[in-house]
């Protein structure tokens, strides 16, 4: 249970990880389009929206659109590939729980047998008569 326990920590660790890298992306799709913004901006005496025509400026949406969506399908191929390897390693993880739980009930199995097996044998050491005293004539 324990190695479950630390790779579920591992794995909300990793979410949250991505969750800042996710932010971060947009974080710089927001720099860009900013960037994008002021240059356009800095035309003498003229508007943004007067500087480019009606194609080009949708070309330049069109294109702004792509870089945003190729950033955030990075970041999400980049989250998938990481929840499969975790996933994949939380599996063998609980596999491996299953296995040693399954040897450790073999082995009580066992240890129960022998016990039964054995108390015949423990009965007759009963009947024993064992020294309480040790015999020191024996030490010397």
């Amino acid at each position: 249970m324990d190695l479950f326990s630390r790779q579920k920590g591992y794995l909300e660790e990793e979410l949250d990880y991505r969750k800042q890298a996710l932010d971060q992306a947009y974080l710089k799709i927001q720099d860009l389009e900013a960037t994008l913004y002021n240059a356009l901006q800095q035309e003498p005496g003229r508007m943004a929206s007067e500087a480019l025509s009606a194609g080009q400026r949708e070309d330049l949406q069109a294109a702004v659109e792509k870089v945003r969506r190729q950033i955030l399908r990075q970041s999400r191929e980049f989250d998938s590939q990481i929840l499969r390897e975790r996933m994949e390693l939380l599996q063998q993880a609980q596999q491996r729980i299953r296995d040693l739980e399954d040897k450790l009930e073999l082995q009580k199995r066992h240890l129960k047998e022998l016990e039964e097996k054995g108390e015949g044998d423990w009965s007759l050491a009963d009947q024993r008569v064992f020294p309480t005293q040790p015999h020191w004539s024996l030490c010397t």
